[in-house]
């Protein structure tokens, strides 16, 4: 089954997709007993959702036309001017309305990159911002079937590297390495659209066996698979997200959209 994805003009599947993430993020942060309903299959999944947009949009048109120049003055008005601002008002709070202390303040924010604990994900969008040109490169050189070994290999390597090395959490944390090979993943939807086949389904189900293994078990899979506290993202678990886990949500929302009479694109 092949499911291609709007390239022109305004998605509104996109625009679902990103309602849903949103919702599933704040989920993330105030639903307790995360572990009794497998939140770790579906709410969890909001992160490499968003990053997958974000790839799907970078590179829509063709990686031919990725520039390797930066946008920056767009990116300070959509992206760190609004966390900036953000960021002074929750410092002012803290400092004014609950009588923290402004050095531990600051010390908090800058060790966790922010205020919140969803503050890393600016920095794991601006890390892609500044890779996807790069990668857009590479893929073009090698080709997809090169570029799936390349993203495999540099992923494991990656792995390998991090259990041995064993960075600080709060850098580890900041870091987009855990999410690369959603770039590769992102580029197939837009070469290849949502392809829902033997082999995707089957990468799907292997997706979900070590979802669950990462979350539910005590297994120790150094160093092929770096332990840390963001268990369930890996480069072997995406394949769930990118197609199985994407398919559902193109079944309910064309179900949903089509049923009440809305203009439905995909």
């Amino acid at each position: 089954m092949y499911i291609p994805i709007q390239k022109e003009g305004h998605d509104f599947f996109i625009d679902y997709l990103k309602g849903v993430s949103i919702l599933f993020v704040v989920l993330t942060h105030c639903l307790p007993k995360q572990e009794y309903i497998l939140f770790s299959l579906w709410g969890a999944q909001a992160v490499p959702l968003f990053l997958l947009i974000q790839v799907f949009h970078a590179y829509k048109k063709g990686i031919d036309k990725v520039p390797l120049s930066y946008n920056l003055p767009k990116l300070f008005q959509r992206i760190l001017k609004p966390f900036v601002v953000l960021l002074v008002v929750e410092v002012v709070l803290l400092v004014i309305v609950y009588k923290q202390e402004i050095v531990s303040v600051f010390k908090s924010a800058v060790i966790s990159g922010g205020i919140g604990p969803g503050s890393y994900y600016v920095w794991i969008y601006l890390q892609f911002f500044f890779l996807l040109p790069i990668f857009a490169f590479v893929i073009k050189r090698l080709g997809k079937l090169n570029s799936f070994f390349f993203f495999t290999f540099l992923c494991i390597l990656i792995e390998i590297a991090c259990s041995y090395i064993q960075p600080y959490w709060f850098i580890y944390r900041l870091l987009s390495i855990r999410y690369l090979y959603l770039v590769y993943l992102g580029y197939l939807w837009v070469s290849d659209g949502i392809v829902i086949n033997k082999n995707t389904v089957f990468l799907s189900v292997l997706s979900i066996v070590f979802i669950l293994i990462f979350a539910y078990t005590d297994w120790n899979l150094e160093p092929w698979f770096y332990s840390n506290a963001w268990k369930i993202f890996h480069w072997v678990t995406y394949f769930y997200t990118a197609y199985l886990f994407i398919y559902l949500f193109i079944v309910h929302y064309l179900s949903t959209f089509r049923y009440s009479g809305e203009k439905v694109l995909l």
